[in-house]
């Protein structure tokens, strides 16, 4: 029997995400996929599911979803929640802990611990169809999850699997990282002073609250370009992580959501390592940078996956 969810409260911002929509920029169309990369996956192998597997992101708080038909198994990546039982009875659920709703129990996520961003994570991962390759929605352009756009209170969604076997949890709460945020200069690295590229390395901003799934602003010390030179290039293509630099001076580093090429000079790009617990930042949080080399954020890509999988693999049978 196939499994559904049905949404009662959808929180802020939730959108059904898998890893990305991939091979398309060419054609102006954006990734999308989870800004979080690194919870996303976890919450997925935690359950079993593909790393790829769609899920819930919510931003602050978390959707409330009850269970219809079957079984389905959860898991929350981002913060915990509470389980409310066919009895009404509740019961905590801890972050990175799995569970099993049955038919009419709900999951009532909490707000997201230690960042902005969380997912709801279902074994068989959410089976809306797939658009261009992929179920991510990008809302922008009306395109893909589920009719392209936030979820809303009544909507019901699919899911691909139904809970079997015991649950599980990880051994420990999981960490990608911390520090200053790693960065590789270019390709416009040139168009920026000296002096205005060692302020940026050497002070705190803060994001601003005018951030999004595009792009997170930085609030701080304004970027001085080099004499000659201004913001504005020739459009080129958009990386995630890239930290686009308007005429204003403030940074603005790219996440999944952004447009697949951009106007304005490029400093230098987060590295892929980074880029996780980069989207997770809130509004107000500081933020330091550090420069590296592109063979120490190779290694650091490397070590990210080995945590990744190390984490996983550590999981915990609960009785």
């Amino acid at each position: 029997m196939m499994a559904r969810i049905r949404i009662h409260r959808s929180g802020p911002l939730t959108t059904v995400q898998d890893r990305g929509r991939f091979g398309l920029q060419a054609f102006g169309i954006p990734t999308a996929g989870a800004a979080d990369a690194f919870s996303f996956r976890l919450g997925n192998r935690l359950l079993g599911n593909p790393d790829g597997a769609a899920a819930l992101e919510y931003w602050i708080m978390g959707p409330e979803v009850e269970a219809l038909d079957a079984p389905v198994r959860v898991v929350l990546a981002g913060g915990g929640g509470s389980l409310v039982r066919a009895d009404g009875g509740r019961e905590p659920l801890p972050a990175w802990r799995t569970a099993t709703l049955s038919p009419g129990e709900r999951l009532i996520p909490g707000f997201t611990e230690g960042g902005a961003v969380g997912y709801l994570c279902v074994a068989g991962g959410v089976d809306v169809a797939p658009v261009m390759g992929s179920r991510s929605t990008y809302v922008r352009a009306a395109l893909g999850g589920f009719r392209g756009r936030a979820l809303a209170s009544g909507d019901e969604l699919p899911v691909a699997a139904t809970a079997e076997g015991p649950e599980r949890a990880l051994a420990e709460v999981p960490s990608d990282g911390e520090g200053p945020f790693r960065v590789v200069l270019g390709p416009q690295d040139d168009y920026f002073d000296a002096a205005g590229i060692d302020r940026f390395f050497a002070e705190t901003y803060a994001v601003s609250p005018q951030s999004d799934r595009m792009g997170k602003r930085l609030t701080g010390p304004a970027l001085t370009f080099a004499p000659g030179r201004g913001a504005d290039i020739t459009s080129d293509g958009m990386a995630a992580g890239a930290i686009q630099v308007p005429g204003s001076g403030e940074p603005i580093v790219m996440l999944p959501d952004r447009a697949t090429v951009g106007g304005y000079a490029k400093l230098g790009v987060v590295v892929g390592a980074d880029i996780s617990r980069f989207a997770r930042l809130k509004p107000g949080a500081p933020v330091r940078f550090a420069r590296v080399t592109v063979e120490e954020a190779e290694a650091a890509l490397h070590a990210f996956e080995e945590r990744l999988a190390a984490l996983a693999a550590a999981a915990v049978t609960l009785e």
